[in-house]
């Protein structure tokens, strides 16, 4: 080792050790819920500046890695030398090494995580986009970052899908026999007559069970509700329900067992809703989806169309929808349907009910000289639509059960399923 380097090591663990007392001090300090703003910035900040020791950590696993410091207590990998000695799974200590290797390739995403603009997250997510496309991945790769830092995570994970499926088609093909191969359920009896069940699905069938699922389940949500409210009146709450959500889930799925057995024999089963979006920058990519934005394969949807409901939506440049095709099944109209396939899902920023479940609010409202069309609509959940009209006199803040302040009256109705 040379006197350089030794100085450096030397260094490093010198501000390693500046790093444990800090955090220590934080640790020691108390905290108080009446300095919730100033908590909320610390958060956010610890957030990013963990993100930035994940990066460091990586990056000094991957040193380690290259060394032969791990084979001392005879440790047949660096991971296994890791878990041992932190008490860590193998499977954490050999993803942030894989990690810390694949960065060292990837400089705009090295970058971007080291200054925390990218969380570990995100960064798995682009390592395993590399892997797989690695011939095209180093032109994209800056364009991929700066989609990081304008998207929150669905919409980020959704880009990295389409970006693979646009640079290798046949890998994604591959890819999509393999998901549907991977199709699976378990049934395991337990004790007293209980049992167990464990499924992978494959996109399509998770996207029609899961449909079927949750429109029982939102049925029986209203039922319990229509319960409290009969009860206590309009000071119920979520609490106040007579099931739990995993409980009116099982019960649903009970339901549904009901209602397919008493299905006529020959019956049309509902088709599923195969959306393609079609705009400027895909004119040429093979992109279909379904109605909840799950991303098909060409390969996965040649099966559905002798059964599916098929529906166009072309966009212009600035993202409104100026063709959509003509179907079978739509949900009111043409009209709420070009809403439903921009917004996707509900619009305010903390929420994701998907569309089928919200209504679509007038932006501008309708009582102010707003139009009911597409560019003046917005998908709003029930609970967010009518928290968005509901006069401010008649909300004041309260406190919720763990302490922390919110917002609505007692009788306010609790989140949907």
């Amino acid at each position: 080792m040379s006197a350089d380097t030794a100085v450096r090591t030397e260094r490093i663990g010198a501000l390693v050790v500046q790093l444990g007392d800090a955090i220590d001090e934080l640790a020691a300090h108390e905290l108080s819920l009446d300095d919730a703003p100033a908590l909320s910035h610390a958060l956010l900040d610890l957030m990013r500046r963990g993100s930035q020791l994940e990066t460091v950590t990586a990056e000094v696993g991957a040193q380690v890695d290259s060394s032969t410091v791990w084979t001392d207590d005879g440790s047949r990998s660096c991971a296994a030398w890791l878990s041992r000695a932190t008490a860590r799974p193998r499977h954490e200590c050999a993803t942030l090494l894989r990690l810390g290797r694949a960065v060292r390739t990837m400089p705009h995403v090295a970058a971007a995580w080291r200054r925390g603009a990218l969380s570990t997250w995100h960064v798995e997510q682009l390592v395993a986009a590399a892997r797989k496309v690695p011939g095209a991945f180093p032109d994209a790769e800056r364009w991929l970052v700066a989609r990081a830092d304008e998207l929150d995570a669905d919409g980020f994970a959704q880009v990295v899908r389409h970006w693979r499926l646009w640079a290798a088609p046949d890998d994604a093909e591959e890819d999509a026999v393999d998901r549907y191969r991977r199709r699976r359920l378990h049934l395991s009896p337990g004790l007293d007559g209980t049992g167990f069940m464990d499924v992978e699905f494959d996109p399509v069938g998770f996207e029609t069970f899961s449909t079927a699922l949750t429109r029982i389940e939102h049925e029986m949500w209203e039922e319990d509700w229509a319960d409290a409210r009969r009860r206590l009146g309009d000071a119920a709450t979520r609490s106040d329900l007579a099931r739990t959500d995993a409980q009116r889930r099982d019960d649903a799925l009970i339901e549904m067992s009901r209602r397919a057995s008493s299905t006529p024999p020959g019956s049309r089963p509902p088709a599923p809703l195969v959306t393609v979006h079609v705009d400027h920058e895909t004119l040429t990519v093979r992109i279909c989806e379904l109605s909840n934005g799950t991303q098909l394969t060409p390969g996965e949807v040649l099966p559905l169309l002798t059964a599916a409901d098929i529906e166009r939506a072309v966009f212009d440049p600035a993202g409104r929808i100026i063709d959509l095709g003509r179907r079978s099944r739509l949900f009111v109209a043409g009209t709420r349907r070009v809403v439903e396939i921009r917004d996707r899902a509900c619009t305010h920023p903390t929420c994701r009910v998907p569309a089928e479940r919200c209504d679509v609010d007038h932006v501008v409202e309708w009582q102010a000289g707003g139009s009911t069309s597409p560019d003046n609509g917005q998908l709003r959940c029930p609970s967010h639509h009518r928290e968005r009209h509901r006069p401010q006199a008649r909300r004041p803040r309260r406190r919720r059960r763990d302490g922390s302040g919110g917002s609505g009256s007692a009788g306010d109705e609790p989140p949907e399923p």
